[in-house]
């Protein structure tokens, strides 16, 4: 594993779990490192000792990444990919297919995406991992495949271990809502019998006013306890980004739903926000 991995590892270690963003960092690392033999020496096996010229080409203003020589590490995942895609026709074709050649080209996209800061899903995490692993399978790589299948199996082992916590939660909930139904049916059962039992005989009429008010008031309280959801308290992590919010619904994750719950007539309006005091003028001595 490269020493950004192993940075990017080790702080995860004593921060908490790395997020998606961070997991395909490590892999596209990972993914280069694996790549680099057989990326050098396929370009030498056709251009020879003017391989570099070759790859140089393949980019913009004839310029390699910063730092880039044969021997050189400085090669990142932008600098294998690009080459690989522009030269696959006059040079890795010939030990690639065209499977080979859309993962190159799904590799490609993930890491711009990566690059710009866009949000990662655990599928779309794991799919880079995937597609990277089966990458240096194609080649034949000495390295890189056993710290890809550990970090796909970390992206399952946490996605399945969240997916068993809110089954858990979720079922812990319902059986509590069902508690609550059963006593509100029951309470408004045993006062309504209660009152009948008492003043039935005597003052039928305020019984059944009683009594159809208790049976309201009870039926309002399960009807909202049916249809409650299961309650989010104070600031808490995002499942899914890991960022610390103060919300129900994730700004990151989910803005659109978060925007729709903001702009509903219970939601509170700007001018229900306290404003900050006015700043008071300072006499000079």
């Amino acid at each position: 594993m490269s020493s950004r991995s192993l940075k990017v590892g080790r702080a995860a270690g004593v921060l908490g779990l790395p997020t998606e963003h961070e997991r395909i960092g490590m892999g596209l690392d990972l993914l280069t490192q694996g790549l680099l033999p057989f990326f050098q020496q396929e370009l030498h096996a056709v251009y020879g000792e003017g391989w570099e010229k070759a790859a140089r080409a393949s980019f913009r203003n004839d310029k390699l990444p910063a730092g880039a020589k044969p021997d050189d590490p400085a090669w990142d995942a932008h600098a294998v990919l690009t080459i690989m895609w522009d030269q696959w026709n006059a040079v890795f074709r010939r030990r690639l297919g065209l499977l080979e050649r859309s993962l190159v080209g799904e590799l490609r996209e993930y890491r711009n995406r990566w690059v710009h800061q866009a949000n990662f899903s655990e599928d779309d995490c794991y799919r880079v991992l995937d597609s990277a692993q089966r990458l240096l399978h194609a080649v034949h790589a000495k390295s890189g495949e056993g710290d890809l299948e550990r970090l796909k199996l970390d992206v399952l082992r946490e996605k399945f271990g969240r997916k068993v916590n809110e089954d858990l939660q979720r079922a812990r909930f319902n059986r509590e809502r069902m508690t609550d139904i059963l006593l509100y049916s029951v309470c408004a059962l045993a006062i309504s019998i209660s009152l009948f039992l008492f003043f039935g005989s005597r003052q039928l009429l305020p019984s059944i006013v009683m009594a159809s008010f208790v049976v309201f008031t009870f039926g309002f309280l399960i009807f909202k306890r049916i249809n409650s959801a299961i309650p989010v308290y104070g600031v808490h992590e995002c499942q899914k980004c890991r960022r610390i919010i103060y919300s129900e619904f994730c700004p990151y994750c989910e803005p659109a739903q978060l925007r729709q719950v903001m702009l509903s007539p219970t939601a509170p309006q700007p001018s229900s926000i306290t404003e900050p005091l006015p700043l008071q003028p300072v006499e000079e001595a």
